[in-house]
């Protein structure tokens, strides 16, 4: 997944400047684009096919384009599946280089933190699929990792200020996996194996995905709070309400695919999900562009 990261950023240089059609030293005016999105795979939109970049898969439908679409902007989008939060400081580094991140900029959506935890990582060994002491070991560093998480949002924060002075920078929630359901439910197929989670598994992996809501949540307040304004977190939690794994309505959300070539569909916004997250945002955030 790093690797996946880092080499992205080398072409994403490249396509920001066809973008705006010069070379980075050339571009003059505008100062960055009027909306640019940062962050991992849900930012990313991994999963749902066709990929504008097979490396980081990002795709057309992903949430960045829907936004963009509802509010009448042109998007760049930087996200990568598997980045953390050291990963986008790099996505703004690369951006703000090649001239797609700037003065002009007035909107900037992020996504990042779940690849700091390890969670995905601590559902698998928590489940049927791994074992008692994978499990333990998984969990093991959370509470070290949730109490780093905040300075590193933080550091996301101000890198993104110091390249954009004008956007609106929001921080967005991930939406939680699970419905409501009794017993055990089954969430698909990780390496051969059916994966089912009791009530008890589904509701620590939940806590793990609302720890990780507080912890960003009250990071991005505490900044707003501390003089910077022009900050905001946007909460999806809500709307995903009724479409998770295990619920009875549409999911929004895939389980484990098994194969190679769709494994990254797994635990993942499908394409109704990227537009619901797109749909939420656009509502939040359409304030960035007023005159």
């Amino acid at each position: 997944m790093k690797r996946r990261s880092l080499a992205a950023l080398a072409a994403l240089a490249l396509s920001v400047t066809a973008l705006f059609g010069a070379s980075p030293a050339a571009v003059a005016a505008p100062d960055g684009a009027p909306y640019v999105a940062l962050g991992d795979s849900i930012a990313a939109g991994t999963g749902n096919k066709p990929y504008t970049d097979a490396t980081c898969l990002r795709s057309k439908k992903a949430y960045p384009a829907v936004v963009g679409a509802a509010l009448g902007v042109p998007v760049v989008s930087a996200a990568c599946a598997g980045a953390t939060t050291t990963d986008v400081l790099q996505q703004v580094a690369a951006l703000d280089a090649a001239g797609a991140l700037g003065s002009d900029t007035r909107l900037v959506t992020i996504t990042v933190g779940a690849n700091d935890l390890g969670w995905q990582q601590v559902l698998i060994a928590c489940s049927n699929v791994g074992t008692p002491a994978a499990c333990q070991g998984a969990t093991a560093g959370l509470a070290a990792a949730l109490a780093d998480l905040g300075p590193r949002i933080a550091a996301v924060q101000l890198a993104v200020r110091q390249a954009a002075p004008q956007a609106l920078i929001a921080f967005t929630a991930y939406p939680l996996l699970f419905g409501q359901f009794t017993g055990t439910c089954s969430i698909g197929n990780y390496d051969g194996t059916p994966v089912k989670v009791t009530v008890q598994q589904a509701s620590a992996a939940q806590d793990i995905l609302i720890a990780m809501h507080l912890t960003i949540q009250n990071t991005v307040y505490a900044i707003a709070s501390g003089g910077d304004s022009n900050v905001a977190f946007v909460d999806v939690m809500a709307g995903f309400f009724g479409h998770g794994l295990c619920d009875t309505g549409d999911r929004w959300i895939s389980g484990f695919v098994r194969g190679a070539p769709v494994f990254e569909r797994s635990l993942h916004p499908n394409a109704a999900g990227q537009r619901a997250y797109g749909t939420i945002l656009a509502s939040a955030l359409d304030w960035a562009f007023d005159e």
